[in-house]
């Protein structure tokens, strides 16, 4: 066997007469969907019972008829299956291309290599580790279902306030922390275990001291800096009252806004017009200059007319005595010039004529003119009315609303400005007092090792960097108002944004439960430590169904980076997480997922219906 880790392929329910229930699983992430009661509990607790579980699955009415489990496994290159009797007992373990298989005992046994503890183990590098049992040193061998709570995580678990490392079982406690040790640092307890020599621990635990009662130090100081002089409990009602008031202020900043954009709109709409008018003055002056030069050529047009008519008539009353056209004297004259194309009475006619249609004219583009002077004034008028239009919207916004939008902005900004001085306050007395409690704890730890002997618990140091993996995946997953995520040595387990993980609400338990067990696995795998590279979930978003108070905060962003971070980070190991709900639509396709439909369509559990 290698160490290359677990990955299922199939879950099989086989039985006299009935027909066979099997889930398919692939690399990466896995989802089996459905509501409750189709069978995606009895899907957990089957694998967990084919991981050497002394408890057979519940016994539900749609099973009476199946009397066997089995479960594919990928240890490495090789394929196996599992078999086992759905009322208990050994294994029977047999390969794709074995036809004779041979048995595996249920109970884990450090000497024997034939049970399948041992064959989990091995496939995950842990085969043959020991850990510590008590204070006294006592050790034994390292059995699976000491890490099984480490990567199956059912329904009730992921919502307990206890870490994901303990049982429950104060006697085992001692061996869980043992075991949280091995997974974080790849070092159990196989050699004989000296007692730390009382000079270091004195020096560790002297300079912890130090270094904690420096930091605290800080953190007074700048608390009586910044005077922070009231209790949290004040500056928490102090902090609700200055959030309300710049709630307040933000509302009129937006009401003083609005009414500035209104009438910035009106001057505009203003200006608009008056460009219009302004236009149309400068077409209609441009016509009336047209106009007047027309009227000055008709004018001129006349009055050489007149002349024309009254020279034809001048020229009829004079005696002939030279040719009119050469003007020969008589005896010299061209009988062909004295030829009348036409008479001075006709050109005189024609003229007069002509004169007669241009007055006419000339009348009409008096009426234009007139006209056209008229529209310029009416014009003139309108434009001085849309010009003081525009002043007076212009002079409103700057003299009037224009301070007043720069008043409620400066208003809004002075209580953001003192909302977060409140909260700079709260988050040093926080401060000081997460510091008083760590010093608190390394002064007390002298009285508990000389009564308990050292502890196999994890130092907050040892998991500074496994506490970084479970807050960056918090973070990659929108967890709402994140700080940082440290390590509590009392609890063993996760402090979220300074708060105790067991003291928040279930749904908040839950989705943190499943960050601490993904994270570990991702810790472990990215640095080459023993892990069976597997995780199995029951219900880790059960904050989206039955919410406790608080928890209203978690939105669909949650949700959907949940899936997402896990299809994409976790491709390389297993994840198989069961849930009421579907993963996002565009997932569906790039991972396994399973749905149990609960109805006549589609496929309505994890056991068929019968008939």
């Amino acid at each position: 066997m290698t160490s290359s880790g677990i990955r299922l392929t199939h879950l099989l329910l086989m039985g006299p007469g009935a027909p066979n229930a099997e889930v398919q699983f692939a690399a990466g992430l896995n989802v089996i969907v459905g509501a409750s009661n189709t069978g995606k509990t009895y899907v957990a607790q089957c694998v967990d019972f084919m991981f050497g579980g002394s408890r057979p699955p519940k016994e539900i009415p749609e099973a009476a008829a199946y009397d066997t489990v089995r479960l594919g496994l990928q240890l490495g290159q090789q394929e196996w299956v599992l078999e086992r009797s759905l009322r208990g007992g050994d294994f029977r373990i047999f390969g794709r291309d074995q036809h004779e298989p041979r048995v595996l005992g249920a109970k884990h046994q450090p000497d024997k290599d034939d049970t399948v503890s041992h064959l989990l183990l091995d496939a995950s590098g842990l085969s043959g580790k020991k850990v510590k049992t008590n204070q006294q040193g006592k050790t034994r061998g390292l059995s699976f279902r000491d890490i099984a709570r480490l990567v199956l995580v059912d329904e009730t678990s992921v919502i307990a306030q206890r870490s994901p490392i303990f049982s429950g079982q104060q006697t085992s406690r001692t061996a869980e922390n043992a075991v949280f040790r091995l997974m974080l640092t790849g070092i159990d307890y196989s050699s004989v275990i000296a007692k730390e020599d009382p000079k270091v621990v004195k020096g560790r635990r002297e300079g912890k001291s130090e270094v904690l009662e420096e930091f605290l130090e800080k953190a007074r100081e700048q608390a009586q800096e910044q005077g922070v002089v009231e209790t949290e409990d004040q500056l928490n009602e102090r902090f609700e009252q200055l959030e309300a008031a710049a709630n307040a202020a933000a509302q009129v900043l937006t009401a003083e806004q609005q009414s500035a954009s209104a009438l910035e709109d009106n001057r505009k709409s203003a200006w608009q017009r008056l460009r219009h008018v302004d236009s149309r003055m400068a077409v209609l002056t441009e016509l009336q200059k047209r106009f007047t030069l027309l009227h000055d050529q008709y004018e001129s047009d006349l009055r050489r007319l007149e002349a024309v008519s009254e020279a034809s008539v001048r020229l009829g009353q004079m005696k002939e005595e030279r040719c009119p056209v050469c003007g020969a004297l008589a005896e010299h004259q061209e009988t062909e010039h004295q030829h009348e194309h036409a008479s001075l009475e006709e050109v005189a006619g024609a003229s007069t004529a002509e004169a007669a249609k241009i007055r006419t004219l000339l009348a009409d583009l008096g009426k234009t003119l007139a006209a056209n002077e008229a529209e310029i004034l009416r014009l003139k008028r309108e434009r001085e009315e849309k010009r003081k239009a525009l002043d007076d919207a212009g002079q409103e916004l700057s003299d009037t609303l224009r301070p007043r939008v720069q008043e409620a902005l400066q208003k809004h900004r002075e209580r953001l400005v003192d909302r977060d001085k409140v909260r700079r306050a709260l988050d040093l007395l926080a401060r000081v007092r997460e510091l008083e409690s760590l010093l608190a704890e390394v002064e007390a730890a002298p009285k508990r090792e000389r009564a308990e002997g050292p502890s196999t618990a994890v130092g907050a140091d040892e998991a500074e960097e496994f506490s970084l993996e479970v807050e960056g995946l918090l973070r990659s997953w929108h967890f709402p108002n994140l700080e940082r995520v440290t390590f509590s040595e009392e609890d063993q387990d996760v402090v979220i944004s300074g708060q105790r993980r067991a003291s928040h609400g279930k749904g908040v338990r839950a989705i943190t439960h499943a960050a601490f067990n993904l994270a570990l696995m991702k810790y472990c795998r990215d640095r080459a430590k023993p892990h069976p590279g597997m995780v199995l979930i029951d219900s880790p978003l059960i904050v989206y169904r039955q919410p406790d108070a608080g928890e209203d905060t978690f939105t669909t962003d949650v949700k959907a980076a949940f899936y997402r971070v896990l299809a994409g980070q976790y491709a390389s190991s297993q994840v198989i997480v069961l849930e009421n709900d579907a993963p996002p639509a565009d997932l569906v396709g790039a991972i396994n997922v399973i749905e149990f439909t609960g109805a006549e369509q589609g496929r309505s559990g994890f056991i068929p219906r019968a008939g």
